[in-house]
């Protein structure tokens, strides 16, 4: 199977427990040819942490189910790290946009999503206030 690998990264907030061992919080996703996640891991220090964020993103595509990644990681991780994991996400997204093998594919399904939305709808690439800035800071 041919697959491929992104990441992202962001700054972690002051209070969250591992700042102190990681400052940025890392998500990094394996896709398989059609975009779809098979693996997923992240900095995050604890285990069940880290095996919640994969069971949300493994089987899901990062070329047409942005929308319900994010808004599953918005309602089920409710931990101090959710902005940050957020932002990461993004970047990932972001990175999937850039590459060879999918930034067509990303293109043609934000473009038909983008049809379905509302005119003051900004999609998945707008950050909420509850987000970091582009710099990785917290808001």
């Amino acid at each position: 199977m041919k697959t491929y690998l992104f990441s992202g990264y962001a700054r972690l907030p002051q209070d969250v427990s591992h700042q102190n061992v990681h400052r940025r919080v890392g998500l990094v996703v394996e896709v398989d040819e059609h975009g779809v996640v098979t693996a997923c891991s992240s900095t995050l220090l604890m285990d069940l942490a880290r095996d919640f964020i994969a069971r949300l993103m493994v089987g899901r595509s990062l070329v047409t189910e942005r929308d319900e990644i994010e808004a599953d990681v918005r309602e089920f991780y409710l931990g101090h790290s959710q902005a940050a994991l957020i932002f990461a996400l993004h970047q990932v997204f972001e990175a999937v946009d850039l590459s060879a093998p999918f930034g067509a594919k990303a293109r043609r399904a934000e473009g038909a999503e983008a049809g379905h939305r509302s005119a003051g709808d900004a999609g998945t690439k707008a950050r909420r206030a509850d987000e970091p800035g582009p710099k990785g800071r917290e808001a």
